[in-house]
């Protein structure tokens, strides 16, 4: 009777201990996970990079990267870390950065000032000895590390095109361009390089180059100054055998986010130009006062695509060709590493050039397709 009566009570009292036994195990485990946690967003809340001598950024995703800044230009963040190497960020995916780094800070209608540098949501925060001054985050244009490495303060690039033929014809073709900047919170420097030659049948039909340099001076505003722009040409074919152009003037940036720069200048000068060939009793060389106008444009289409124009047009007397432009268009297209494939097209314009000896007018427009191999370091 004993076993009848216990069969069913026993079998509901197994079934509660069971159940009290599976709250019991939720509980503790509960008990043990929840501290954890709770103590694991704490200890990120309140992290605090250690004085190590590395720079700290922290993403807006609330992941921390320790390395050294290289430097912060318009919307981009350039940042070395050790484990993933050299990283461009964009500024708007940084939370915070901090460093006990002295670097020069370039701030819009402000100026330079240079110190320790610790950015905070919307505001950074700039430390000069006892001095701490605070800006709107949105008013930086630059930050440059004020260290003693001058390498750090350089990049540039490198392309090279060629084509070669040999047999029932001979042809052989090259092109190159380069491109190198040095780059401070004060100041940007930058010089480039491009030529093409060309020879068919042993016979050259082209081989013109053209060297560029320009210098800026900003002044914490969208205007900036560019006190030197200096070019030299060389074109044969276009009874150019020197020129030189030297220039000064104003700059203003249209655009400067983390995908697009867009900048465009003015600048007065002189232009001095020597010919291959001339008409009988005509001068060889001429000096003419120059105005100049250009702008560049440089965006990013894609991931692995950017896009690049260039142009400046200058004006000068009759004698010197009245009018001059240089127009450069780029698709550049990531390849592996820091190798690119370069489509650029080049047109170039003499509105009057002078006739040769033999009274023939060389042609008022040159065009060129290049396809090249680049290099960016």
């Amino acid at each position: 009777m004993a076993i009848m009566n216990d069969g069913p009570s026993g079998a509901v009292s197994l079934s509660m201990k069971t159940d009290i036994l599976l709250i019991r195990v939720v509980l503790c485990w509960l008990l043990m996970v929840l501290p954890v946690a709770h103590a694991t967003a704490q200890d990120d809340a309140e992290f605090v990079p250690p004085d190590d001598g590395y720079d700290w950024l922290r993403l807006v995703s609330g992941e921390w990267l320790r390395g050294e800044l290289i430097g912060a230009f318009g919307d981009n963040v350039e940042f070395d870390s050790d484990v993933l190497e050299e990283l461009v960020i964009d500024a708007e995916d940084i939370d915070g950065f901090y460093s006990k780094r002295v670097f020069g800070v370039s701030i819009r209608d402000y100026g330079i000032i240079v110190g320790r540098v610790r950015v905070e949501g919307d505001k950074i925060v700039v430390t000069a000895g006892e001095d701490t001054t605070e800006f709107p985050r949105d008013d930086l244009v630059a930050i440059t590390l004020s260290a003693k490495r001058e390498r750090e303060r350089w990049s540039g690039d490198i392309s090279l095109g060629f084509n070669a033929r040999q047999g029932n014809s001979e042809f052989i073709e090259y092109n190159m361009s380069a491109g190198i900047e040095r780059r401070t919170a004060q100041s940007r420097t930058f010089i480039d390089y491009i030529g093409n030659f060309n020879e068919t049948e042993g016979v050259q039909v082209a081989n013109n180059h053209r060297l560029n340099g320009t210098v800026d001076r900003f002044s914490g505003s969208r205007l900036f100054w560019r006190p030197l722009i200096a070019q030299y040409f060389r074109d044969p074919f276009t009874n150019i055998e020197h020129q030189g152009t030297l220039v000064s003037g104003l700059g203003y940036d249209i655009i400067d986010t983390s995908r697009t720069e867009w900048d465009t200048y003015i600048a007065v000068g002189v232009n001095y130009v020597e010919r291959v060939s001339v008409e009988a009793g005509q001068p060889t060389s001429s000096t003419s006062p120059s105005l100049t106008i250009g702008t560049a444009f440089d965006t990013e289409l894609t991931s692995w695509m950017d896009y690049e124009f260039s142009f400046s047009a200058t004006f000068l007397d009759e004698e010197s060709g009245t009018y001059q432009h240089h127009l450069v268009t780029t698709l550049s297209s990531d390849l592996t590493g820091n190798f690119d494939i370069d489509v650029s097209f080049v047109w170039d314009r003499t509105e009057d050039p002078p006739p040769l000896e033999d009274t023939t007018i060389p042609e008022q427009d040159d065009f060129r397709l290049l396809i090249s191999l680049a290099y960016d370091f």
